[in-house]
């Protein structure tokens, strides 16, 4: 039987578990998906010991997870809850002989090569060769704004660069977006891009931009708000507006940084929700113009990821690599 492996992927939100085997050319293949709120456990111990529990005697003896936050020897707090994830420590406590933390968007990076053209949708039309090898920016705003870069090795081989771009500073480029920033500066000691994007500072602008324009503030849930930016209210339109411009922007700024002549893809599930307001002139506008150099965004795709397991792919895919890219 072909080696298996246990792949996690771990966010703000949902817990991800499955089995990965290499399947036929050496493509990934997951089965035993296993999706679970992280609000259900008090530690990510917990949740895994519940999935491995799940699989009794058919377990795999590695894994590799993908959790959302910097990985630090061998050991991760992540971002957007309160669990602190460590190799070792899980290793003895699930009786593993090997784990492996990656950071979240290493794995959702990887994904890419590994996934169907099905599993996307074309935001903006570009110029690549389609047989050319050039640099993927992989980002979207889910419960934070993750962000990597995927590199060619070789014919064949990818590497994956990681970074924490969701938390650079948010750029406003109107008279609203600077007014949100000044009011959320009032409470937040740093203004991120993941602050204003994500779903985790949801709230904090909706309640900025009532504070502003004098309205009272009531929690909305994010269908509740889409709904009610399409039905024509002025906060929530401007919500998914700032979202929409803010994220191409974002990977705009990114795109012409690292040279990601390859494309850009969008991710999470925040994205989705936003899918029209991404696809809108405005928004693709904060992409392309970049003064003179413009021209250089014109021929990069944008594509929206549509698959929900897309990071347990990309996972089984970087623990199947020779030399085990991070």
């Amino acid at each position: 039987m072909a080696e298996s492996i246990l792949v996690g992927d771990i966010g703000g939100t949902n817990v991800r578990f499955a089995i990965a085997r290499r399947g036929f050319a050496g493509h990934s293949v997951i089965s035993d998906v296993c999706v679970m709120p992280g609000d259900d456990f008090e530690t990510f111990d917990d949740a895994l010991s519940v999935y491995i529990d799940k699989l009794g005697n058919s377990a795999p003896q590695q894994a590799l997870i993908a959790l959302a936050g910097p990985v630090d020897e061998g050991s991760v707090r992540l971002t957007n809850r309160d669990w602190i994830v460590d190799e070792k420590r899980l290793e003895n406590r699930a009786s593993l002989k090997r784990v492996r933390l990656v950071n979240d968007y290493a794995a959702m990076a990887r994904a890419i090569p590994e996934l169907p053209e099905s599993d996307f949708r074309l935001l903006k039309e570009g110029d690549v060769d389609d047989h050319s090898r050039d640099p993927i920016l992989v980002s979207g705003p889910g419960t934070g704004l993750g962000m990597a870069t995927l590199i060619p090795v070789g014919t064949q081989g990818w590497k994956v660069l990681t970074g924490e771009g969701g938390h650079a500073a948010f750029a406003p480029a109107n008279r609203r977006e600077w007014a949100l920033t000044e009011k959320l500066r009032e409470t937040h000691d740093h203004v991120s891009r993941e602050l204003v994007l994500s779903g985790s500072g949801l709230n904090a602008v909706h309640k900025a931009l009532c504070e502003i324009d004098g309205v009272s503030w009531e929690e909305l849930r994010p269908g509740e708000i889409m709904t009610r930016a399409e039905a024509g209210d002025r906060i929530c339109r401007d919500i998914c507006e700032i979202r929409a411009r803010g994220t191409l922007f974002a990977l705009g700024d990114a795109a012409l940084m690292n040279g990601t002549r390859g494309g850009v893809v969008i991710t999470g599930g925040v994205a989705e929700r936003l899918e029209n307001w991404l696809a809108a002139p405005e928004a693709l506008a904060r992409f392309n113009d970049r003064g003179p150099m413009s021209s250089y965004m014109t021929p990069i795709p944008i594509r929206l990821l549509l698959s929900g397991e897309a990071a347990l792919v990309g996972a089984a895919a970087l623990h199947f690599d020779k030399g085990n890219p991070e």
